[in-house]
């Protein structure tokens, strides 16, 4: 171990990645990221990261973004409203840092597809929720 102690989010990330085969090198990569803010959270250096690199963390890891925060110590809040959940994040002076409204937006602009990515994301195997994935990145990429 290096002069900096393990936090439980250190020790969560290198697990994962660990298990997902993937070398922190290529965790960064995938995420968008440093190799070296890898190795920062991993040992312990880093110990509050920014939500916008658990965000880019987590689809790598495949862990949800909200227990990254949480394992990261902010503290976590559940509004329920009546067609969505949302995730209100603070740090420990009780500033807000992030506040998940994606699955609102969705619904919004349509909610049956809000209804269906929800069940898709629930009820499909991995590989058919992959394809999916390849799909809807490639219609992006086209109307950029």
């Amino acid at each position: 171990m290096t002069e900096y102690e393990k936090t439980e989010l250190g020790l969560f990330i290198e697990m994962i990645r660990t298990e997902r085969n993937l070398s922190q090198r290529q965790l960064a990569e995938l995420a968008g990221i440093s190799n070296t803010e890898v190795w920062r959270l991993e040992t312990g250096e880093r110990r509050k990261p920014s939500p916008d690199v658990l965000k880019a963390l987590a689809p790598h890891l495949e862990v949800r973004y909200e227990d990254l925060m949480i394992k990261a110590g902010y503290m976590g809040e559940t509004l329920e409203h009546q067609h969505f959940t949302e995730m209100i994040f603070r740090d420990a002076d009780g500033t807000v840092v992030d506040i998940s409204k994606r699955a609102k937006e969705m619904y919004d602009k349509d909610s049956d597809w809000a209804n269906m990515a929800y069940r898709i994301s629930k009820e499909l195997a991995p590989e058919d929720l992959a394809a999916i994935k390849a799909v809807a990145n490639s219609l992006l990429n086209k109307n950029r």
